[in-house]
């Protein structure tokens, strides 16, 4: 089989391509294995907008509780019963339900299996938004959303300090969210510098 010579420049890019995205999909594997902790809390897709350009999670309300039981004047369904099982099987332990979040200075509060509270909050402002974590004293980045013109760094020189900084494209103005752990609680901030 004979290739013509237009055609190799066309397979030469289609090879470098398709090793380019094995590179980095190798390269970021680690990256995104870390990108959601084992701990991570889902936020809702609707959250109320709060003062100030701040934007905090309400505490989900909870359904009131359902009878499991058909009504009396039913007959219970074939289907309701379990198969009887042959052997020995090993009985599953009691599964309790995890305590509903709670709300604290506009933080949203979960206490993970071990028995650690998990502080997490969504800040909205007019750069961007940005939802922080902190964690045993540890404050994180959860995830930091620049709007259109504006880009975003971070800088955390210390586990209980970090600043997300949404800038804009000129430079002109900036958005500041401030979020640290001190004397045992989380504090946020957010601040605007510029016109």
């Amino acid at each position: 089989m004979r290739v013509s010579k237009a055609a190799v420049p066309v397979l030469l890019w289609c090879l470098a391509t398709a090793a380019s995205i094995a590179v980095a999909s190798l390269a970021l594997r680690p990256v995104l294995r870390t990108a959601i902790p084992s701990d991570s809390v889902s936020l809702d897709a609707e959250e109320e907008r709060g003062h100030g350009g701040l934007m905090t999670q309400p505490q989900p309300s909870l359904p009131p509780p359902t009878s499991s039981r058909p009504p009396a004047s039913a007959p219970p369904p074939s289907s309701a019963r379990p198969p009887a099982s042959s052997g020995a099987g090993t009985p599953k332990p009691p599964t309790t339900a995890a305590p509903p979040p709670r709300i604290v200075d506009g933080w949203t509060v979960t206490t993970g299996s071990d028995g650690v509270d998990t502080y997490l909050r969504s800040f909205r402002t007019d750069g961007g938004d940005a939802v922080i974590r902190i964690r045993d004293g540890v404050v994180s980045l959860v995830t930091a959303t620049p709007r259109d013109g504006y880009s975003v760094s971070k800088a955390q020189t210390e586990p209980t300090r970090l600043v997300v900084q949404f800038v804009a494209g000129s430079g002109g103005s900036a958005w500041l969210v401030d979020a640290m752990w001190w004397q045992g609680s989380p504090h946020g901030e957010v601040t605007r510098i510029g016109t």
